[in-house]
């Protein structure tokens, strides 16, 4: 008989238990009627709204030029650019194709004046790459989470029919105008790179934003608008998929290469550390890395002992030893005393053995030159010689020819005499 009443107070107690974490995470009743219309309200892009988007456009660009956070938030507050997204996700939960086709043009026509004027403002104003201009052109992951959870907490705002701090809080972790206002001085100045990175974070918030809007839609069961079959429905949330599929693989791609380039940086600062920091007599006054391609350069500023291109290229080689793969070392550093003076005695000494080499390189050559030419005198004189040798025969023979010749007129002569 106990057992079976601590039976039931256990059960008692884990019911009371389920109770309490779900009145806390109940979601409660929710007002469909009041809310749908509180967002359709926000849609509609014209009048007071339009100008209210150019004002928070060219504040955010005033922001992005004076490369201050403060005026780049100020200017987020006060975008009512994240009624007809909300629109669009609540169109596509409930059904709605009117207020489906309303939100995607009232999205177009508050992109295109917001790009407009932020291409008029930076074709104006002389503008440098600032951080905040930057940070908008590399959009990750990270990114992608913000918007859809800040999407979540708008749409639950607006089924609460709440008008507290959720919508500007939402509307300042989206960040929906400063991607637009980077877009805009990438046309301004000719940077295809920054347009196309801007534009694809502001697509990718805008869609994320719906996304969530249209899961809350579903769990919530807001009314249908119109009847859609298991086909087209399930046809839907396969579409949906997809494009969230889509716009998501270049988020991850960037986040990768983030994420390894600061893997790359932790890596460099280790052997910075271990292997530069702590060599006697080094003190680093300043460093930074370079990417250039694959190729990761580490640049420092040191004072101290001097290390000469053979001390460098050790400690560069060690730099595999870190994982720092395709690693580049460079070192500015002060040339020691007496460094000029020690500088034109070397490069005295190697000009004067430079000048040795040649001479004794051309005296060498001439030593053969000199042979050369004895060789050949002594073959022109041996042939002279020969030639003596034959002239010489060549007279004496003549000459005995000549003798012979004389002797017999002589003989012919005498012979005629006699007779």
């Amino acid at each position: 008989m106990n057992e079976n009443n601590e039976e039931t107070q256990r059960l008692g107690l884990g019911a009371q238990i389920y109770q309490f974490f779900s009145g806390i995470f109940s979601l409660g009743p929710v007002n469909y009627a009041q809310s749908i219309e509180d967002v359709k309200a926000d849609v509609s892009f014209k009048g007071f709204n339009i100008w209210i988007l150019i004002c928070s456009i060219l504040i955010a660009s005033l922001g992005l030029n004076m490369n201050s956070t403060a005026v780049v938030i100020g200017a987020m507050l006060i975008s009512p650019l994240m009624g007809p997204i909300v629109g669009l996700g609540l169109g596509i939960g409930i059904y709605d194709r009117k207020l489906i086709f309303k939100s995607i043009k009232n999205i177009g026509v508050a992109s295109i004046i917001s790009l407009a004027t932020a291409f008029v403002f930076f074709k104006i104003t002389p503008t440098e790459e600032v951080p905040e201009l930057l940070a908008r052109t590399r959009p990750t992951l990270l990114d992608l989470f913000v918007a859809f959870f800040g999407g979540i907490a708008g749409i639950l705002a607006a089924a609460k029919c709440i008008k507290t701090n959720v919508v500007p809080g939402v509307a300042i972790a989206t960040a929906l105008m400063p991607p637009l206002c980077t877009a805009g001085f990438g046309l301004a100045v000719g940077n295809w790179d920054y347009f196309f990175n801007a534009s694809y974070l502001y697509v990718m918030n805008c869609i994320m934003i719906s996304v969530a809007a249209v899961i809350v839609v579903l769990v919530l069961r807001y009314p249908k608008f119109s009847y859609v079959d298991t086909y087209r429905r399930n046809k839907n949330r396969a579409g949906i998929l997809i494009i969230v599929t889509i716009v998501s693989i270049p988020s991850i791609i960037f986040y990768s290469n983030l994420l390894n380039q600061n893997l790359q940086e932790d890596r460099i600062e280790t052997f910075v550390e271990k292997e530069i920091a702590s060599y006697p007599g080094i003190y680093i006054t300043n460093q930074k890395v370079l990417k250039v391609g694959d190729t990761s350069i580490l640049h420092l500023n040191i004072n101290g002992q001097f290390l000469e291109k053979d001390d460098i290229k050790t400690l560069e080689n060690k730099m595999v030893d870190y994982k720092v793969y395709n690693g580049k070392l460079e070192i500015s550093q002060p040339q020691p005393v007496g460094f000029k003076e020690q500088r034109l005695a070397s490069l005295k000494t190697d000009i004067i053995s430079e000048l040795y080499q040649n001479s004794a390189l051309k005296l060498e050559n001439k030593d053969d030159e000199i042979e050369l030419l004895k060789s050949e005198i002594q073959k022109l004189s041996n042939s002279l010689n020969n030639s003596t040798i034959a002239s010489n025969r060549l007279i004496a023979l003549a000459k005995s020819q000549y003798n012979i010749n004389q002797m017999a007129a002589d003989i012919l002569v005498y012979s005629q005499n006699g007779k």
